[in-house]
């Protein structure tokens, strides 16, 4: 199979010419590239909302996706509709973090289809936690990979507090903020260090979004390697950036890769979004 890698580290770009033909050796081929470059793109493809369910299922079973209050298709409650309409300032995902952390078992996959797409802006930033761990010294390496972290929707809610949107019809609040009054208490431990189950590679799992402190330390205590750590995760050279088009499918390993929507834009964005694969993150051992 033909593809173009999009940086000199991590994730792919796939031509739909390239799976026109979709049977079990092109579907392996798919799930072995998605696990070994983290990051898939695939252009110009063409699918309805079954067809993009179809697809997905490929690579694992779909889960339903709680968060997005913005609408599901219709008969298809595992599909998520993102949209940002013209003139509303806030969008969702604008800040680095992976999905679900506060979750037992988090997804390991998502997937993105470019529906409505604005001329200009509304790229999707993402970094591989696989190559931050990495970079990092043998000493660090062993610090980090003998702790646990504390994933939380608290800390989620704490750094984006609830206010009515200036921007919606008669004082009515923003979808984010509908999603966030909804959104259940959650929290869940898990290693800061994991490893993919197929590949057997090892990554940082935490972000700024959700992880609030390592297990057994006070949030204060655990604040200056966290921080250390986040910054190290969002460094330029450990990540790349995809510009979207309608019929842009994107397909990532939401354990090591955390990304970003960068809100650059003030025309209409509609992408329809799936997740699948929840599994338990596994500890890695050195």
């Amino acid at each position: 199979m033909n593809f173009n890698y999009l940086t000199g580290n991590f994730g792919i770009e796939i031509s739909a010419k390239e799976i026109s033909e979709l049977d079990l050796d092109t579907e392996q081929t798919l799930k072995n590239l998605w696990h070994e470059h983290e990051l898939l793109v695939i252009r110009d493809m063409d699918l309805d909302t079954q067809a993009f369910v179809r697809f997905c299922s490929l690579f694992g079973e779909l889960q339903q996706n709680y968060f997005f209050f913005q609408g599901h298709s219709e008969g298809y409650p595992q599909v998520a509709k993102i949209i940002k309409e013209p003139g509303e300032k806030k969008n969702t995902g604008g800040i680095w973090h992976h999905d679900q952390g506060y979750y037992s078992n988090p997804v390991k996959g998502i997937a993105l289809y470019g529906i409505d797409i604005p001329s200009k802006g509304g790229d999707t930033l993402f970094t591989s936690s696989t190559l931050a761990y990495g970079s990092l010294s043998t000493v660090m390496q062993q610090l980090v990979g003998s702790l646990n972290v504390i994933h939380t929707t608290e800390l989620m809610l704490k750094k984006q507090p609830l206010k009515k949107s200036v921007e919606g019809k008669d004082g009515d609040d923003s979808s984010i903020e509908r999603a966030l009054k909804l959104m259940p208490l959650e929290s869940a431990i898990h290693p800061a260090v994991c490893k993919n189950s197929v590949t057997g590679k090892p990554f940082l799992y935490l972000n700024r979004t959700t992880t609030s402190q390592f297990e057994g330390m006070t949030c204060d205590e655990s604040m200056g390697l966290l921080n250390y750590l986040f910054q190290h995760i969002e460094k330029p050279e450990f990540n790349c950036r995809v510009q979207w088009c309608p019929g842009t499918l994107v397909i990532w390993n939401n354990h090591q890769v955390l990304h970003y929507a960068v809100n650059d834009y003030n025309q209409r964005r509609e992408l329809h979004r799936v997740h699948f694969s929840a599994e338990k993150p596994i500890k890695y051992y050195k």
